[in-house]
């Protein structure tokens, strides 16, 4: 963990500390919890779903959108298992949003669900969210960890080079991805 930053210690409690303090005064260290700047939320069956990012945002039309918000407004559809939202290079807009989600088992892709999903974003956040594409894919490109590598994906949907793919834990998915999105 940091220390300080140079030159500025308040800064550095403020952005790291401050936001959760329960007590300003404290020189207890629990009074004082640590913002690491990730998210994740408690399922109704006990499990935690990590979201990424805090400040992962999308700057659409000046209006800053949040991957983790566009990701979850996904996932209120049934179907969906695993989101991911990255930003796609656009002439007017600035970027606009590609969402990448792989469905839950016995599910069967189709246009109709494709629509429901980007339906249930504009529900749930509003029409600036509303993606240019939902691609539903087989599963995500991840590391072994599980952690869906979202570089890889803004790379095939901005049809730049996706970089060494080798340790992924399904590289293969990369290549099958691509060749949808790029047809």
């Amino acid at each position: 963990m940091f220390q300080t930053i140079w030159g500025d210690r308040d800064r550095f409690v403020d952005t790291y500390f401050s936001r959760y303090c329960k007590d300003p005064n404290s020189k207890d260290w629990r009074d004082w919890p640590y913002l690491t700047g990730d998210a994740a939320v408690e399922a109704e069956d006990g499990y935690y779903r990590i979201l990424g990012r805090i400040d992962d945002v999308i700057n659409v039309s000046g209006h800053r959108l949040g991957t983790k918000e566009i990701e979850s407004a996904a996932l209120v559809v049934s179907e969906v298992a695993e989101a991911a939202v990255v930003p796609v290079a656009h002439d007017i807009k600035g970027k606009e949003p590609d969402l990448y989600v792989s469905l839950k088992p016995g599910f069967e892709t189709s246009d109709a669900l494709a629509k429901r999903i980007s339906d249930a974003i504009c529900d749930e956040i509003g029409k600036i969210a509303k993606p240019r594409k939902v691609w539903i894919v087989k599963d995500m490109p991840k590391t072994r960890s599980g952690k869906i590598m979202r570089r890889v994906l803004g790379a095939i949907s901005n049809r730049t080079d996706v970089g060494n793919v080798m340790t992924l834990a399904n590289p293969e998915i990369v290549e099958e991805i691509k060749a949808m999105v790029q047809k």
